[in-house]
């Protein structure tokens, strides 16, 4: 990796490498005592410890959608085209929970940090819970970038942020 590429790769919570770690150790043990069932465990240690991020190459300019997994970084290389802004679009993500017989249906409210391209090319590059969160992501791809930014938190009221006042103060002001 140089300093010419923007890598974002979301974190994983601590508890989850904690397990997926102690899953996964526990899993080489079966496997090297005998037990080679043990190998269907390990897919539980790597859905705990995978993510996902975006990294893009300044110098090449190229990007690509990532899934990684204790550092490594996996996902292909392509052109990236020209990028005109990045947007913060706030969505629900919906989740059907089941439990015996009974079944809810849980809503979190989700930022999906996108980076939009040359005839309109949508390229998700992150996704965070946190509004804040997902604000100081945009302004790392919108920086290096040099791209504006655009908040589209609000249905139907898209607005302009000034980028330099952001990165400088850390407080959102819209431009006209």
């Amino acid at each position: 990796m140089d300093d010419q590429t923007i890598n974002y790769i979301k974190k994983v919570p601590v508890w989850k490498t904690v397990a997926g770690l102690i899953i996964a150790c526990f899993t080489i043990f079966e496997f090297v005592t005998g037990n080679y069932y043990a190998l269907v465990i390990i897919s539980f240690s790597v859905l705990l410890l995978q993510t996902e991020g975006c990294q893009i190459n300044l110098k090449t300019k190229t990007y690509r959608n990532t899934y990684s997994i204790l550092g490594l970084n996996f996902g292909a290389w392509e052109p990236l085209p020209n990028p005109e802004y990045v947007t913060v679009f706030a969505t629900d993500q919906i989740t059907e929970v089941w439990v015996s017989t009974a079944s809810t249906t849980v809503t979190e409210d989700v930022y999906e940090i996108n980076i939009f391209c040359e005839n309109n090319k949508k390229i998700k590059a992150s996704v965070s819970y946190d509004k804040k969160e997902a604000f100081n992501i945009a302004l790392l791809f919108a920086d290096s970038l040099k791209i504006n930014m655009l908040d589209a938190t609000v249905s139907h009221d898209f607005k302009w942020i000034d980028v330099n006042h952001y990165k400088t103060t850390g407080t959102i002001i819209y431009k006209d």
